[in-house]
Parts: structure tokens; C-alpha cells; sequence
């Protein structure tokens, strides 16, 4: 809501959801925009409710009532002057609302609104979620275009790409790790290197090398980023040689990651 009202709304700047439909009512029919939120959430959740069940309503009730309701706060303060500069406000748009939904679904809930539609249609005919959103997004954002200058348009795209980027980073924090295989003939010193003196788990991998055909074992070791650069010079100190990938991951579950790595 904070990130509509300071930077979206002050510079026009298209945008998508229940939040576009409403922009578009604002602008032709002077209805203030928290009023339209609130009434599109609340009919959404209705029909969400009725078809998706009690336990849907229960994660999404929250985000049905507060957005708009902050909404409406935020229009109060004015808000006009917050930033001058349109760059920065497509910027600090993007990152404040893909910050706001990564939270609400990194929740396991929904943020409502024209979500719903969405994954109603998901549930009755297997259409894919990212797919309706998508059109539904487009559409709205077309609707918005017919008061809109070009600028404000282009911002209203750059910024959904933004919101992406920044609802996955988000939904992946904390969680993202390294994942590293390496293959060497010495691989049993670099398992025990990385055992016993880094305190890094590993996993034995059956290999077969392409030049020689010989059979052998790789290590794949899972580590934090930081972690990284130590054990990949542990390994290349015993083996000077080894071949080496190193593979961003994002998201590890099972001992040592999930849970505790030693069982009493």
C-alpha cells in the first residue's frame, strides 16, 4: 500500500491487480481508490470462499481488509512530493510491493484481490496460475493506457518485471546455497578434508571419466556462499588438478539444512 501511494500514484504510473481496475474507476468515475479495492477484495474472497473452501479464506482474509485499509491511510497523507524523481519511484515501487507479496506468499497465504480468479480457474481447469495473471494483469494495465503518457506506461511495465525479480529473490532468502562437485582420483582426502576439518557434509557420487573410462567417485557438498571459496581451495590444495562446477541452489532441505546434522 505504501508502495502504490508514495510512488505509483503520484507519478500515474500504470499498474496491475485489483489496484489497476481501480485506478481506472478513480480516474473516470472520481470514486477514491481504497473504496474500489476494498469492494473488488471483498467480492473475490466471497467467491473464493465458496469455491475454494474455508481454509483458502482463512490465509487470505487478512490481505482482503488491510490492503485497502492501509490504502486508504496513505491516500490521507499527502504524499504527492514524497519522491520527485520518476527513475526512483519505478524503482522503490518494484521493490516495496515485490517485498510486500514475497512476504505474503513466502506465508503460505494469498494477497486476494484478483489473485483469486486466478487460481480458481487453476483448481476447476488446470490452467496455469502465472498464466491467467499474466493476461489479467495485461488487460488491466491496456485499460489504464487509454488516459496514461507513454512514460507512465513503460514504467508500469518495467516495474512489473521489477516486482518479479524481487518477489523471487524474496521467496528464496535465507535459503538460496551453493552446491559444488568435484571429481579428482584423491577424492577420498578431499571427502575427509571436508568432513572431518571443515565440518562440511558430503555426498559419494558413482562416475565414470570420459577420457579413460575409469570408474570413480565425485563429492557434491552442498555450503553457504561464504563458505565457499575455503572449500574449494581445500580441495584444489590436495588436488591441484580437480575439476571443479560450483551451482547456485535455491533451497535445501534435510540434515544439516532443515535439521540438525548429528542425532544424539
Amino acid at each position: 500500500a505504501f508502495g502504490v501511494s508514495a510512488f505509483m500514484i503520484p507519478h500515474h504510473i500504470i499498474i496491475g491487480g485489483s489496484t489497476g481496475i481501480a485506478s481506472f474507476i478513480n480516474y473516470y468515475f472520481n470514486i477514491p481508490l481504497s473504496y474500489t479495492v476494498m469492494f473488488i477484495n471483498v467480492i473475490m474472497f466471497i467467491f473464493g470462499y465458496m469455491i475454494l473452501g474455508k481454509s483458502f479464506a482463512l490465509t487470505t482474509i487478512i490481505s482482503t481488509f488491510i490492503y485497502p485499509l492501509c490504502l486508504e491511510l496513505f491516500q490521507l497523507i499527502d504524499m504527492t512530493h514524497f519522491c520527485d524523481d520518476l527513475f526512483l519511484a519505478g524503482i522503490y515501487a518494484g521493490v516495496i510491493i515485490g517485498v510486500g507479496i514475497g512476504l505474503v506468499i513466502k506465508a503460505g497465504a494469498s494477497t486476494g484481490g484478483m489473485d483469486i480468479p486466478s487460481i480458481i480457474l487453476n483448481k476447476k481447469k488446470g490452467i496455469s496460475v502465472g498464466t491467467t495473471m499474466n493476461i489479467s494483469d495485461t488487460i488491466i494495465l491496456i485499460t489504464q493506457m487509454s488516459f496514461s503518457k507513454t512514460t507512465e506506461i513503460l514504467y508500469g511495465i518495467a516495474i512489473v518485471f521489477v516486482t518479479s525479480f524481487v518477489i523471487n529473490k524474496v521467496l528464496t532468502f535465507g535459503s538460496s546455497k551453493i552446491q559444488m562437485l568435484i571429481i579428482s582420483p584423491r577424492y577420498n582426502e578431499i571427502k575427509y578434508e571436508l568432513l572431518h576439518h571443515l565440518d562440511n557434509g558430503v555426498t559419494m557420487i558413482k562416475i565414470e571419466t570420459g577420457m579413460n573410462e575409469e570408474s570413480q567417485n565425485a563429492v557434491m557438498a552442498v555450503m553457504s556462499n561464504r563458505k565457499m571459496n575455503t572449500v574449494k581451495q581445500a580441495a584444489l590444495k590436495i588436488d591441484s588438478h580437480a575439476f571443479i562446477t560450483v551451482n547456485q541452489i535455491n533451497e535445501v532441505s534435510g540434515r544439516g539444512f532443515s535439521f540438525d546434522r548429528y542425532v544424539e
